[in-house]
């Protein structure tokens, strides 16, 4: 994940949705909101890129709906993220969720299958 998307800490986060990077209250209120999901580092949380529009600044809303699913069925922010890295049959390739953001209505129902599965 870190290779692939980077992680980011919250000072980059804010540069990232164009605050200053001092700004590192608005990542951490964002994941309070469940807008985003991070990564405990040690003392320090970090956010995987991929959760972000870089050309425009903007978290992708799909990971608000995402983390909102997530945390509705229990799952904790480290388990969506592993979830989201992970091969998944739910997609003909059976490639990764993270690998299909530009559909987000294929990741949402591959997500609320999984999350809602009870056994």
């Amino acid at each position: 994940m870190e290779a692939e998307f980077g992680l980011l800490t919250s000072s980059q986060v804010a540069k990232v949705l164009g605050a200053r990077p001092s700004n590192r209250m608005l990542a951490s209120r964002n994941r309070a909101a469940h807008h985003i999901a991070g990564i405990v580092r040690g003392n320090a949380v970090l956010y995987p890129g991929f959760q972000f529009d870089r050309v425009y600044g903007k978290i992708l809303p799909l990971m608000g709906r995402l983390t909102g699913l997530a945390m509705a069925n229990g799952w904790t922010e480290h388990d969506l993220l592993l979830w989201l890295c992970g091969p998944n049959t739910s997609f003909k390739e059976e490639d990764r969720p993270v690998d299909h953001f530009h559909d987000p209505d294929s990741v949402i129902a591959a997500a609320t299958s999984e999350f809602e599965t009870q056994w």
